[in-house]
């Protein structure tokens, strides 16, 4: 029997996972970040090893029976940053198959069990990323909340943001968003946000985090939020359809927070995208990113 190891690693977590020949997850294993940039290499490999000991542990598969090591991570876009992680990553887990890759790519990896397709990844940001059958790649966003991120969480908060301040000037009607979002930041008005959100030590996570309100208060009816929401969608919808035309696909799996639920993002999403390219699917992902690292080897 052989088995492959994988690693997905990010900014918060870094997850293991032990597969077979037969794709039968074996067993995984947590750790804490592995972006080489927010904790330094060290810290990022040693939080590898702990994932890894981990998820042997658990599948009971010892280190010498790894035939291929799979990594997808943050931070490890170019060949440069790439061969630094590699040699500072093989000696965790010597194989002669090695392969490091950007997280987005075992996400598809993972989604497409290793064949043709995009992936629009949307959660705290948001990017658009595709492979075709000739290997051609494409990728659209994933550039940060000020230069971009259209349609994630990050920026369904800040149009919240802007849109309570609106409610407040009285240019746009007030909604139960307002109080919502006010009693999620923990302040008694408007002029209490604008002390907030310009302190130095304001994190932009908070921001974030007003996702889920939208989300529940367009499921009751809130047309604010709805159209908060619908506005994201858009911005995914064109987003992904920029990869799917440079790599001539007709194929995209959903991944991440804001897209996995069935909300008015989610609904307009799928309507704009099949009203623009005839014959597109939207899909479910076959396997999580971190099984899809493993197949990236």
């Amino acid at each position: 029997m052989q088995y492959r190891l994988g690693i997905d690693g990010g900014g918060t977590t870094t997850r293991a996972v032990i597969i077979d020949e037969n794709m039968q997850d074996l067993g995984r294993g947590e750790a804490g970040s592995s972006n080489h940039y927010s904790v330094g290499v060290e810290r990022a490999v040693e939080n590898i090893q702990q994932a890894v000991t981990a998820a042997l542990r658990v599948s009971g598969v010892a280190q010498n029976e790894i035939v291929s090591l799979g990594l997808g991570l943050a931070g490890a876009c170019t060949d440069a940053e790439q061969d630094i992680l590699r040699k500072a990553i093989a000696p965790i887990c010597p194989t002669q198959k090695l392969a490091i890759d950007e997280d987005v790519v075992a996400a598809q990896a993972g989604a497409f069990g290793g064949g043709a397709g995009a992936v629009c990844i949307a959660g705290t940001g948001a990017n658009c990323f595709g492979i075709n059958e000739n290997g051609q790649r494409a990728r659209v966003d994933g550039l940060g909340p000020l230069l971009g991120d259209r349609g994630s969480g990050y920026w369904i908060g800040e149009q919240t943001l802007r849109i309570i301040c609106k409610m407040e000037d009285g240019i746009v009607p007030k909604s139960p968003l307002l109080e919502k979002v006010l009693q999620q930041l923990e302040i008694a008005d408007v002029a209490g946000l604008v002390q907030l959100v310009y302190q130095p030590t304001f994190e932009r996570d908070r921001i974030a985090g007003l996702a889920p309100i939208v989300m529940q208060l367009s499921r009751d009816g809130d047309a604010a939020s709805t159209e908060i929401l619908q506005s994201a969608g858009r911005e995914l919808t064109a987003t992904t359809i920029a990869v799917l035309q440079e790599l001539n696909l007709q194929q995209v799996a959903p991944v991440g927070g804001i897209l996995a639920q069935q909300t008015a993002l989610r609904e307009t999403y799928e309507t704009e995208l099949k009203n623009t390219i005839n014959g597109m699917e939207v899909i479910e992902p076959k396997y999580d990113a971190v099984v899809g690292a493993a197949l990236l080897a």
